[in-house]
């Protein structure tokens, strides 16, 4: 069996915890050794009244890529985590590199956090929400994508829980495996996050053959019965179909995460897909438990940047704060589970 290895492709920011430099520091020290490639290198994040630094271009993209190549370096490569970029062209270069590793490594797994904005708007170009729907996220083995990221992608303005699984059953529909919307604001929790997530049963397809021999058998069954009965076993069936349709397909489940912190932190987001990354693989068959620790983890992190802040003074007029990621980091060594999934 491979040790794994990352290669994040996504933001990093000289100062504060965003992206890449959120992204290194909790994969290493959940074990696991990870290569950064900076889609863009900035001063600070861009919630700072100004900032300073340059972006990727995809040639340069892919001329790292080709130096890690040449050395024969990539074969070692087991995941590949990519978050933020704002351009296409370096998102269809990031999907290049995806799609050949996938190629050369049929078991690497792409975990994609589709970063296009938060509270309701965009901080990408537009024409990335196409890109990722119909180009990136079908590659992708795992993505975690926030509220307004999903209802961009899928076009369904999300209220509650049932809606939240349409969004997904979309996903799933296009070919990715494991789902976790990773921040959801309900009026009817209005002191809670909700995370809700899904993956893809593996026996679906034993179950859909069974079932298929069971309808057979119940339609050979219902020939013998008179027509009455056979239109009552028929609405009998299409309900328990319904029912049980998304039962039988996927594993599915919600966890409230609170109280919620009302103020402003940056990387909150990117921190927690790469915990997201990090547990499943020590926990690859468990999503739940993947989303209870990594989620668990994300909360105190925050909770001590949320205590510490006081002691700190804000350089910016609203309430915004960096992680304070070094000083949180036994969270990240010795994680317990604060918050527990419920089945849906």
């Amino acid at each position: 069996m491979m040790e794994p290895k990352v290669l994040s492709i996504q933001s990093w920011v000289c100062h504060g915890y965003v992206g890449n430099k959120c992204a290194v520091f909790a994969l290493q020290h959940l074990g696991i050794e990870v290569d950064p490639i900076n889609s863009v290198h900035l001063s600070n994040n861009t919630a700072y009244s100004t900032w300073k630094g340059e972006s990727l271009t995809p040639n340069k993209l892919s001329d790292l890529f080709q130096g890690l190549e040449d050395n024969h370096l990539t074969s070692d490569y087991t995941h590949v985590l990519t978050g933020y970029n704002n351009s296409v062209e370096t998102l269809h270069t990031v999907l290049k590199i995806v799609k050949k590793l996938k190629s050369e490594n049929p078991n690497l797994i792409y975990v994609c956090d589709p970063v296009l904005g938060d509270n309701n708007e965009l901080y990408v170009p537009k024409d990335l929400v196409d890109v990722y729907k119909n180009e990136v996220i079908p590659n992708a083995d795992y993505i975690f994508p926030n509220q307004t990221e999903v209802e961009f992608l899928t076009g369904i303005k999300i209220k509650d829980d049932q809606d939240a699984l349409r969004a997904i059953d979309q996903f799933h529909k296009m070919g990715v495996k494991n789902v976790v919307i990773t921040s959801l604001f309900f009026d009817t929790n209005p002191n809670d996050i909700i995370v809700i997530g899904s993956t893809i049963n593996n026996n679906n397809n034993n179950n859909n053959n069974n079932n298929n021999n069971n309808n057979n058998n119940n339609n050979n069954n219902n020939n013998n019965n008179n027509n009455n009965n056979n239109n009552n076993n028929n609405n009998n069936n299409n309900n328990n179909n319904n029912n049980n349709s998304n039962n039988n397909k996927y594993n599915q489940f919600k966890i409230k995460v609170g109280p919620k912190f009302n103020d402003y932190y940056t990387g909150t987001g990117d921190l927690l897909s790469s915990l997201l990354l990090g547990w499943s693989i020590r926990e690859p068959t468990d999503l739940s438990l993947v989303c209870e620790k990594a989620i668990s983890i994300l909360y105190n992190i925050i909770n001590e940047t949320h205590i510490s802040k006081k002691t700190i003074p804000s350089k910016k007029e609203k309430e915004y704060y960096e992680l304070r990621l070094v000083q949180s980091r036994k969270f990240i060594e010795n994680s317990e589970i604060r918050f527990k999934a419920e089945k849906l």
